[in-house]
C-alpha cells in the first residue's frame, strides 16, 4: 500500500521515542512492513465487516513469529514493541476513523476494533518467538557446558580409570602377589571397570546432541555407537516423524539414552525395543525390555534413576511413565507434546 503523510508521521514520532528501532536499518525497514501491514490489515477488516478484536487463531503465523525471531536477534524485549504499538494505536486511529470515514458510533466501535486487532495480532507470535529464541540460547549454552564436562570426563577421568586397570592387570600378570592378594586386586580391578563404564555412559549422555536429526533418527545413531553388538536392541517409527523444538529434543534424547542405559546395566542380555509413535500433537517413546523387572509400587522412584528422569520431562512439559513387574520386564514411556510453547 503506498503510505500516507498521517502515517509518516506516526511512523517518525515511533521512531523519536524508540530511537534503538530507527537507527538500525534492519529493525527501521522491519518497523516499516509491520506498520503499513498492520494499517493494510486494519483496513481489510472493516471493509470486510469483521466484527470483534480477537485474534489468537493466527498467534502462530509465520510472518509474525519471523518478525518476533528478528526482534530477538537483536535483543529487543518484546515490551518495546508493544509500547511502540500503543503510540501507533494512540496516533493513528483518528486517521484511521477519518480514512474508513466511520460517522455512527458502530462504524467507529468497528473501526476501533479492526485496528486494535490488526495491532494485537502481531504480539502473541512475537512474544513466542522471542521466548523460544532465549529458550534457545540457554539450551545452546547448557549444551556446551555439558560437552566441556563429557570431554573432561573421556579425556581424563576415563583415560585415568583406564590407566589403574592396566596396572593392575600388569601387576597380576607378571608379577602375581605372594601373599594372597591376588583375589582383592581383582575385585579392584572390577569394581573400577563398572567405574569406567559408569563415566564413559556418563560422557555420552552428556555429549547427547540431536543436531539436524529427527528425534527417532538420533536414537538410532546414539544406539548404534553405545550398543553396536546388542542384536536384541531394535528401534522402531509409527506414523509421521517431525523436527521437534531443539529444547526439547536433546532433552529427550538424553532421557531415552538413560532408560537404555539402566536396562543395560539392570536386565543385561533382555530384549529390548523402543518404539516411536508420532501424530499431530505429540511424539510418544516406549522403551520396553523382558528383562527381571521390579516392583514400581514399592519404590516409588524404582532403581532407575527415575527422579531425574521425570525432571528433565517436567523441562520439555513431558510425561514419564514407568511400569514394572517382577519376572515382568520394565517398559519407560515418554510423551512428548510437539508443541514449541
Amino acid at each position: 500500500m503506498e503510505i500516507s503523510a498521517p502515517l509518516t508521521a506516526v511512523l517518525t514520532q515511533i521512531g523519536a521515542r524508540f530511537p534503538e528501532l530507527a537507527h538500525d536499518p534492519v529493525l527501521a525497514q522491519n518497523l516499516y512492513e509491520n506498520v503499513t501491514s498492520m494499517v493494510a490489515e486494519a483496513h481489510e477488516r472493516y471493509a470486510a465487516g469483521t466484527d470483534g478484536s480477537v485474534v489468537s487463531d493466527r498467534y502462530l503465523d509465520p510472518a509474525h513469529l519471523a518478525t518476533g525471531a528478528l526482534h530477538a536477534e537483536h535483543a529487543q524485549h518484546p515490551a518495546g514493541a508493544m509500547l511502540a504499538a500503543e503510540v501507533l494505536y494512540d496516533a493513528y486511529l483518528p486517521v484511521f476513523v477519518d480514512e474508513v470515514r466511520a460517522t455512527t458510533t458502530d462504524e467507529v466501535l468497528r473501526a476501533t476494533r479492526a485496528l486494535h486487532a490488526a495491532i494485537w495480532s502481531r504480539f502473541p507470535a512475537g512474544a513466542i518467538a522471542y521466548t523460544e529464541a532465549l529458550r534457545q540460547r540457554v539450551t545452546t549454552a547448557n549444551l556446551d557446558s555439558r560437552t566441556r564436562i563429557a570431554r573432561d570426563l573421556h579425556d581424563r577421568v576415563a583415560h585415568g580409570v583406564l590407566a589403574g586397570l592396566q596396572r593392575l592387570d600388569l601387576v597380576l600378570l607378571t608379577d602375581p602377589p605372594a601373599d594372597g592378594r591376588t583375589e582383592q586386586l581383582e575385585a579392584a580391578g572390577r569394581l573400577l571397570r563398572g567405574a569406567l563404564a559408569d563415566v564413559q555412559d556418563l560422557a555420552v549422555a552428556l555429549h547427547a546432541r540431536v543436531g539436524d536429526d529427527l528425534l527417532d533418527d538420533a536414537v538410532r545413531r546414539h544406539v548404534a555407537d553405545l550398543f553396536p553388538d546388542d542384536e536384541r536392541l531394535t528401534v522402531t517409527t509409527a506414523g509421521s516423524p517431525t523436527p521437534l523444538p531443539n529444547w526439547k529434543a536433546e532433552e529427550a534424547l538424553t532421557i531415552v539414552l538413560e532408560a537404555l542405559t539402566n536396562r543395560r546395566k539392570h536386565a543385561p542380555g533382555s530384549r529390548c525395543r523402543v518404539t516411536f509413535t508420532w501424530s499431530d500433537e505429540d511424539v510418544v517413546v516406549a522403551v520396553a525390555d523382558d528383562g527381571p523387572g521390579f516392583d514400581a509400587g514399592s519404590r516409588p522412584d524404582g532403581r532407575l534413576g527415575q527422579h531425574t528422569m521425570r525432571e528433565r520431562a517436567a523441562v520439555i512439559g513431558a510425561v514419564l511413565d514407568v511400569e514394572s513387574t517382577p519376572g515382568a520386564g520394565t517398559t519407560v514411556r515418554l510423551t512428548v507434546p510437539k508443541g514449541s510453547m
